[in-house]
């Protein structure tokens, strides 16, 4: 007999692209803002709505183009967190500097 190995050992289920872990949070997280907000929204624009919420979050969950590896929500992340301070550099010899110049 021959057995098949698979050669991905570490590969984790997935359901519609989407590993059990992302597709819970992206259930829970979507059910969160859809009862959360739902009172702000007129019942004439509830359906447009859900449609909405429903396809914004599918979208965070997608691959990110930029990142690879990464997910939208991952890189939204990214980007609140990066640091908005600019960089100077530091003179390390500054005494030797102005010794050198006067």
């Amino acid at each position: 007999m021959t057995y098949e190995i698979p050669k991905e050992i570490k590969a984790k289920p997935k359901i519609l692209g989407l590993e059990m872990r992302e597709l819970v949070i992206l259930l829970i997280s979507s059910l969160l803002v859809l009862t959360i907000l739902r009172d702000l929204v007129h019942s004439v624009f509830m359906m447009p709505y859900f449609v909405a919420v429903i396809g914004f979050m599918i979208y965070l969950f997608m691959p990110s183009g930029h990142n690879p590896k990464k997910r939208h929500y991952e890189s939204l992340i990214l980007f609140f967190r990066h640091k908005k301070a600019v960089y100077h550099a530091m003179d390390k010899h500054k005494q030797e500097n102005s010794q050198l110049r006067g």
